[in-house]
């Protein structure tokens, strides 16, 4: 097993306000899209910074399918950093 953390920095796409996952609702629906992806064994969203951070397995999943759902959530999504922990 190869496990990795992935930061992500998103912003929400349609928002006129500060461009980030601002609320409550947002941060909870995009952590609960993400957790639900088969490999992913955390998922913590920054609903301050937009940042979404991730640990998963590689041998199961990897970094695409987390920024294909976040973009099909309507966030713009960018990889800030990706490191292998085990």
């Amino acid at each position: 097993m190869t496990i990795e953390k992935i930061v992500l920095k998103t912003e929400k796409m349609d928002c006129t306000g500060c461009r980030t996952c601002a609320t409550d609702y947002e941060a909870d629906n995009l952590k609960h899209a993400l957790a639900r992806l088969n490999g992913a064994s955390t998922v913590k969203v920054d609903k301050v910074t937009g940042k979404v951070t991730i640990k998963y397995d590689t041998k199961i999943i990897s970094a695409s399918k987390f920024t294909e759902r976040i973009e099909k959530l309507g966030y713009q999504v960018e990889v800030e950093s990706r490191e292998e922990i085990q």
